[in-house]
């Protein structure tokens, strides 16, 4: 076969191991569509409460940003793709679990479970890309994770309700337990073994136990902060939980000892990779676009419903310009990343974003529902804009030894930032008079975005010129 022919397969080989990693992002995004509609028929089946029965989806997010660190780092230590699949697998068990569970309590274990695997495979999606994928593809390559989030987004809410309407909520798990098994089997013929990096290192399990200490303590106030109140004892505990579970972690992480142990002795997170300034940045920008993405998301439908007085179906219509367009941005911008570079790419998104929450901080009832769409539809191009071309940034400046990690650091800033904007979003709606037709919250949230992200963009401008500054010293 000549030169050609085999760069045809090859190329063709790496579209069906890309289309099989990103099949995970798209899972996870249709579970949590499909099951936040689902609450009021699984309440109803198991004669319990909404709030009791919201740990069904609680539970499966923080079981998934508590491990995904740690299963990044199994997979650096143990082969990424060993993790990634067992991760399909155990996913494709918590579904028939769930399907088949008999209680409220069997169900949140079974949900437990999916977490698990979901934090396998989302913790190792993006470094087995890296891998498979030479540099000058890897942006667009990584773009295609993001249409795949946005595409499991905008489908699992009207596709469980759907299978809740023709069938019952269970089908819901039925027809995932379907769909992860095919995406095991794919990836276990498609996706290329790989050789560990940290093959002779050891977990280090006091501090892999600290980080998950600490992150317990901030995503759980975080996901219960609005039921159980932000002035409640239980969340300042949490919080101080979260202090000091970080200062040990730091503390556990920077200490002497590590210098003294032989090799294969290494601490659960090497902090040096935190001074690379593209990589620093880049997990602030994806934390930040984030949060100001979903708590947007969270405050617009209200807006739409109390203020303007639309119909929900309508407003669900309007709602879904931001993943259609995440969608058709995510591509471009990842191949465009990869001819022009990651800064022009991110400066665009960045003051796409900037523009489009600025101008929704003076929203009024007065707004044509045009230019409401239209700016739904900018915020929904500037993640697209933006998130591919970070992703590359952040992987492209760490070790191969270290990308489970780093890909596992970057899914968990993105469940972060979905945590900090949901939970910004409903406190700036519950502020005093906003049920009453206030407007006071809908503003004060887009206008907290908008210098959040500001202060981004300056941060990774300064950050960009100090690089090339200290380039040119060094030449």
């Amino acid at each position: 076969m000549n030169k050609a022919g085999e760069a045809c397969v090859n190329n063709r080989s790496r579209m069906i191991v890309q289309y099989t990693i990103c099949l995970g992002a798209f899972l996870s995004n249709l579970s949590a569509g499909m099951f936040n509609i689902a609450l009021v028929d699984i309440a109803r089946t198991f004669d319990s409460t909404i709030p009791t029965a919201q740990w069904i989806v609680t539970a499966y997010l923080l079981v998934i940003s508590i491990l995904l660190p740690v299963m990044g780092k199994l997979g650096d230590m143990l082969g990424r793709r060993k993790i990634h699949n067992i991760g399909y697998f155990i996913f494709m068990a918590g579904a028939l679990c769930c399907a088949v569970s008999p209680s409220l309590n069997g169900l949140i274990s079974s949900r437990i479970l999916q977490g698990i695997g979901a934090a396998m495979y989302q913790a190792t999606n993006m470094a087995l890309i890296i891998s498979v994928f030479p540099k000058e593809q890897r942006g667009k390559a990584l773009g295609l994770i993001s249409t795949f989030v946005a595409a499991g987004s905008m489908i699992g809410p009207s596709l469980g309700g759907i299978l809740i309407q023709w069938f019952s909520w269970r089908s819901n798990f039925w027809l995932l337990t379907a769909l992860s098994l095919i995406a095991w089997m794919f990836a276990q013929r498609f996706i290329p073994k790989d050789k560990p990096e940290g093959s002779e290192s050891r977990l280090d399990v006091p501090g892999a136990a600290l980080f998950a200490i600490s992150l317990t303590g901030l995503v759980t106030a975080v996901n219960l902060g609005a039921q159980w109140g932000w002035s409640s004892w239980q969340v300042a505990v949490l919080f101080i939980l979260f202090g000091v579970g970080s200062a040990s972690f730091i503390g556990w992480c920077l200490s002497s000892r590590w210098e003294r142990q032989g090799k294969g002795r290494l601490p659960f997170m090497k902090l040096d990779l935190f001074r690379d300034a593209g990589i620093s940045v880049g997990i602030i920008i994806t934390i930040i676009s984030y949060m100001a993405a979903f708590s947007a998301q969270l405050v617009l439908p209200v807006f739409l419903l109390s203020e303007l007085g639309i119909e929900p179906a309508t407003a669900g219509l309007i709602m879904m310009g931001y993943p259609l367009s995440l969608i058709i941005f995510s591509p471009l911008s990842g191949n465009l990343s990869d001819k022009l570079g990651t800064f022009p790419l991110l400066s665009a998104g960045l003051l796409v974003m900037t523009t489009a929450l600025l101008v929704l901080g003076f929203v009024s009832p007065a707004y044509p529902i045009f230019f409401l769409i239209l700016l739904i539809v900018l915020l929904g191009g500037s993640m697209g804009l933006i998130t591919p071309p970070n992703n590359s940034l952040v992987m492209s400046r760490t070790s191969k030894s270290d990308l489970g990690l780093i890909s596992s650091i970057l899914a968990l800033s993105r469940n972060l930032g979905m945590m900090f904007g949901t939970a910004a979003g409903g406190a700036m709606l519950a502020l005093p008079g906003q049920a009453a037709g206030g407007l006071t919250g809908f503003r004060m949230i887009f206008v907290l975005n908008t210098v959040l992200v500001v202060i981004v963009y300056l941060t990774m401008i300064i950050s960009f010129r100090l690089a090339r500054h200290k380039e040119t010293l060094s030449s």
